[in-house]
């Protein structure tokens, strides 16, 4: 499994590159579920569950940074 670098943890805080970290969250979510629904048909129960516990998690992770998205603050603070 994967996830965000502490690079683009840092990024994100400080309301650098958004847009990519969002799309990259979606490329992953829809990779994922794909994976989900081939083990689901395979009956591999386990790993179904395992990949829709990952889907959730970026897909919270990409609704979180649409939200910074939408924070002026933060944008503010990222285009310092």
């Amino acid at each position: 499994m994967t996830t965000l670098s502490s690079q683009d943890i840092d990024d994100a805080c400080r309301g650098a590159r958004l847009p990519a970290l969002i799309n990259r969250c979606v490329d992953e979510l829809l990779e994922l579920t794909e994976l989900a629904d081939e083990a689901l048909v395979d009956e591999r129960i386990d790993e179904h569950v395992l990949y829709m516990q990952e889907v959730s998690a970026w897909r919270e992770t990409s609704h979180l940074l649409r939200l910074m998205t939408a924070d002026p603050t933060l944008r503010s603070a990222g285009a310092a």
